[in-house]
């Protein structure tokens, strides 16, 4: 039986279930704020904002690009002279979106087209939750509210040209364009994420298998085609890269595969405009995180259910992948997180009354005419 669009997957668990479920979000959270204010935090992003040193590297290598110097050469003089290690392909950026804003007649243009991104992400991620909570809209303003945080970052000066920060952006245009069903948007927005980050490149491998699964192969097919245009394009990076690395190249004390776990995890949930800002402690940020991945994880809805996947599965890379200079990849999914801490309350609500066995929740009782924002 299909539950009302208002309520969360845990409105139909058993008393056991919910109790279950209730505890583990209690444990979870502890440990999580157990963390914040142990030894094993990684607090530093108080002192260092969301890639302060990258940042002015990627601004160096845009005033070179506007002086006329080739990309390639101009990033390989400033790593250099900035001690980057180098003889890891992944220490090098791909093009995007710094050689295009260092091109640009105007850099307010890129923070103008970045900026308008965000709104657009916020506009249709508070249009997703409307169609979906219409009549009640309180969820809505919630999710409006929290993702306008995150569309704050997209217009920051000297912020805009960070690639990760773009790549997240076009992944929250593409996970809210689909569940709108606007599957062009989607796909486009989708497509283009790795082109600017690297890290963004399991969205659209995610998006393949759920083509693949929901037997959408036109779909499946156009994700790979764009899969391989990416592989082309990093081919040729490598390719350029390979002619400038300078010789004797240094490479990075220690691996990527960090296997941080939660505490990386939170730190880079803090990469967050409200979090970031205002005056809280970090246990917040923990509660945070542990609230809006079991408000996901009850969006039984289908875009909930892509968005809720995606996020998690960005989660799971952060937890394995990252050392403690890269928080500011949290960018990627800020946006994500927004969905599912606005639908928090709601999941809360639902796991109490489905605790005491009480017939309550947190919408109408009432089942919807048709499954068309059920899974």
């Amino acid at each position: 039986m299909q539950t009302a669009p208002h309520h969360t997957f845990y409105a139909s668990l058993g008393r056991t279930s919910a109790r279950a479920v209730l505890l583990a979000w209690l444990l979870i959270t502890a440990l999580g704020v157990a963390i914040t204010v142990s030894p094993a935090a990684s607090n530093i992003i108080r002192k260092n904002r969301p890639g302060p040193g990258d940042n002015e590297l990627y601004w160096a290598v845009a005033d070179r690009v506007s002086a006329g110097e080739g990309y390639y050469p101009a990033l390989a003089h400033e790593l250099t002279a900035r001690g980057y290690p180098t003889r890891n392909i992944f220490n090098w950026r791909t093009p995007l979106p710094i050689w295009l804003i260092g091109h640009l007649p105007y850099r307010w243009i890129g923070r103008a087209v970045l900026g308008l991104l965000g709104l657009t992400v916020l506009l249709l991620g508070t249009e997703l939750i409307i169609r979906e909570e219409r009549p009640r809209l309180g969820r809505a303003v919630l999710t409006a509210l929290l993702l306008g945080g995150t569309s704050l970052v997209c217009s920051v000066p000297n912020l805009f040209i960070m690639p990760v920060l773009w790549a997240g952006t076009l992944i929250a245009l593409s996970v809210c364009a689909y569940g709108l069903n606007w599957r062009k948007l989607a796909i486009i927005a989708g497509v283009l994420a790795p082109f600017f980050r690297d890290l963004a490149l399991p969205y659209p491998l995610l998006c393949a298998v759920l083509a693949w699964r929901e037997r959408r192969r036109k779909e499946f097919a156009v994700w790979i085609a764009g899969l391989l245009a990416w592989v082309v394009f990093f081919g040729l990076h490598w390719l350029e890269v390979t002619r400038v690395m300078p010789p004797g190249a240094r490479a990075h004390t220690h691996s990527w595969i960090q296997f941080g776990g939660m505490p990386f995890v939170i730190a880079t949930t803090q990469v967050n405009s409200y979090l970031l800002l205002l005056p809280l402690p970090q246990g917040v940020t923990a509660a945070y995180l542990v609230a809006a991945l079991f408000g996901l994880l009850g969006w039984h809805s289908v875009g909930g259910r892509r968005i809720a996947i995606t996020a998690s599965a960005f989660v799971l890379m952060f937890s394995v992948v990252g050392q403690d200079f890269n928080l500011y990849w949290g960018l990627l999914n800020s946006p994500l997180l927004c969905f599912g801490a606005a639908r928090a309350p709601a999941a809360l609500c639902d796991l109490w009354h489905a605790a005491r066995g009480s017939a309550q929740a947190s919408g109408s009782s009432e089942l919807p005419e048709n499954g068309s924002n059920t899974g």
